[in-house]
């Protein structure tokens, strides 16, 4: 007998891609108290076809997609030939927010170091049309793009993306499913590994909404073990118990943990 689907409409984008109802975790509330923050985490299972997670009624809230963008700024930069993996970014001698950024750079290097500057001349060579045009086509979350804002709408303002809407978009990123060409993919792909090990690799990309009222960090991608493939989605927000100094690795370290908790990478 088949399973009976679940439509879930999401700022205005309709999401039919799982046969089972999410699960909740209540108990990963524990791994958020030990890292004294708030937040949520999305995980779907490619293979069962299911999303479980923790805070699920906030995996819905839109947030600033803030560095997270960089995904489909790149994708967007290599489908149209501004970018190749060959570009190099010439530092123009100015002073940056930190020192590791202050050097010419090739594309893996800035999106491995997540440099704004770099990614912001990019945007600028995109171009409102075609980053509407590109953005829209991937249903990217909802972001407001004008001539004004073109090199910074993802870290203020408007802009917003939801946790189901980031991995949405990751799971069509990672099955080549997205409408561009798959050498763009393919590239995107292998410049967002992040971790890989024997038996799993993770890719993905964090992001931080310094420039909102709201203190927020991000850390989506997937992780690729031998039989199956899970994309994830964290964000966490910062309380009155939080550590700030520390608040940048909390949400590579907090997912790294909950992926343990569910056997999905070993320690």
């Amino acid at each position: 007998m088949k399973r009976a689907g679940i439509i879930l409409v999401i700022m205005g984008l309709t999401i039919d891609c799982f046969a089972r109802r999410p699960i909740e975790i209540p108990e990963l509330k524990k791994i958020f108290d030990k890292y004294k923050v708030d937040g949520s985490i999305l995980i779907y299972n490619q293979n069962e076809n299911r999303y479980t997670g923790y805070n699920l009624e906030r995996c819905n809230v839109p947030f600033c997609p803030a560095s997270t963008f960089k995904i489909p700024n790149t994708l967007i930069a290599l489908e149209t030939g501004i970018i190749t993996l060959d570009s190099v970014f010439l530092w123009n001698g100015e002073r940056r927010t930190f020192p590791s950024w202050e050097k010419d750079m090739n594309i893996e290097e800035a999106f491995k170091a997540s440099v704004v500057p770099i990614y912001q001349e990019i945007a600028r060579r995109i171009g409102v049309a075609k980053m509407k045009y590109y953005t829209q086509l991937f249903n990217y979350g909802n972001l407001d793009i004008n001539e004004d804002n073109i090199d910074k709408f993802w870290l203020e303002g408007k802009s917003c993306i939801t946790q189901y809407q980031q991995i949405y978009f990751l799971h069509k990123l990672y099955n080549l499913r997205l409408p561009i060409s798959e050498n763009a993919m393919i590239l995107t792909k292998q410049l967002m590994l992040h971790e890989a090990k024997n038996n799993y690799k993770i890719s993905g990309k964090t992001g931080w909404a310094v420039r909102q009222q709201e203190n927020i960090t991000w850390f989506v991608g997937f992780v690729e073990t031998n039989e199956n493939v899970y994309f994830f989605a964290t964000n966490v927000a910062s309380n009155e118990n939080t550590d700030l100094k520390s608040f940048s690795t909390t949400r590579i370290e907090l997912t790294k943990a909950i992926l343990q908790e569910l056997n999905i990478v070993t320690k």
